[in-house]
């Protein structure tokens, strides 16, 4: 089984040779890296230069014709990597010594895998914690760890994007499926890819280790937002009245972006990939989503029933906050 890591760079000339430095350090050595720079402006291409001449792994560096952004760049990035596994890094990070080791134990264990990612430390620019953790970050715990671990891995995606690119790694018989990956969406590459490939049988298997010190600072391209500070129900009711209309755009942006997932695993749903069930879940969301826009057209006591229809339905605990999302839809105009 060879080990490929598909890393993306753009001015990450500060934080770069930590990085590097972490992945030479790995206990099971990867077999290669591709590095994808998306036409840095500072030292980045030396710092890379310098470590590929001391590499004891090849390292393929590629300078892209034109600035392409993270996605595209790691859509890049994955498709020219040779190995059985592909393993995605970010250039600000720092790799737990064991990571690579531990990824490929998991793969091997799980025959049915098609793609990992894992827990990691949120740390600042000096690596000092910040005192939670990347799903602490992202929600993911709870409820929806035990959804996504019980199986119903698509419908944990629907709700929320909760996978770091920077832990994940994917079988590369696999990574033409996503392809290619959308940028006008709010789908990031890692979300995108998983979100896909669980569409698609392929399991996907949630380390519980911190694999990766993540690193927040001010140049990072994409980042992950602090957990929320939990408050009293009337806190949270004021503080999303006063965002609501903010708050609702970005569900509708949300719904799009998920109805744009089922166009494309609809594409795929053929004698090879047999994609119903996810077809059916997706229909499923689709139809909430719709509901929700004509509740949001809607007067008064005009919402109850149709808000009440949703609740019996079951889709707002699926797709929504459950029960808190009903209730701002009846009482939030």
């Amino acid at each position: 089984m060879n080990i490929s890591i598909a890393l993306c760079t753009y001015n990450g000339a500060k934080f770069l040779p930590e990085q590097l430095d972490s992945i030479g350090r790995q206990t099971r050595q990867p077999d290669e890296i591709i590095v994808c720079d998306d036409r840095s402006a500072d030292h980045t291409l030396d710092i890379l230069q310098s470590f590929k001449k001391v590499s004891p792994f090849p390292v393929q560096i590629l300078l892209n014709e034109k600035t392409l952004g993270p996605i595209k760049n790691f859509e890049k990035a994955v498709q020219l990597c040779n190995g059985d596994i592909i393993a995605l890094s970010d250039q600000d990070d720092i790799w737990e010594h064991h990571k690579l080791e531990k990824v490929e134990s998991v793969f091997r264990n799980e025959p049915e895998a098609g793609y990992v990612f894992s827990d990691g430390d949120a740390v600042d620019e000096d690596l000092n914690s910040l005192g939670y953790s990347l799903w602490d970050a992202a929600g993911f715990q709870g409820p929806l760890f035990e959804m996504y671990t019980s199986g119903n891995q698509l419908c944990c995606f629907l709700r929320r994007q909760f996978v770091t690119g920077a832990t994940m790694a994917l079988r590369s018989c696999f990574r033409e499926l996503p392809a290619p990956y959308p940028a006008d969406t709010v789908w990031m590459h890692d979300n995108w890819i998983s979100a896909v490939l669980s569409s698609c049988g392929a399991l996907g298997v949630a380390i519980t280790d911190k694999l990766i010190r993540y690193r927040h600072h001010r140049e990072q391209q994409i980042g992950v937002s602090r957990p929320q500070v939990r408050t009293s129900y009337i806190d949270e009711y004021t503080s999303f009245s006063r965002r609501k209309e903010f708050l609702w755009e970005q569900w509708l942006r949300w719904g799009e972006s998920c109805l744009y997932l089922k166009q494309r695993i609809e594409a795929m749903n053929n004698s090879y990939i047999d994609t119903s069930e996810s077809i059916r879940l997706l229909e499923q969301f689709k139809r909430h989503f719709s509901s929700r826009k004509l509740i949001h057209t809607k007067k008064g006591y005009s919402r109850l029933k149709p808000v009440l229809s949703e609740m019996i339905s079951g889709r707002y605990g699926l797709f929504s906050n459950s029960w808190k999302s009903a209730v701002r839809d009846l009482l939030l105009h």
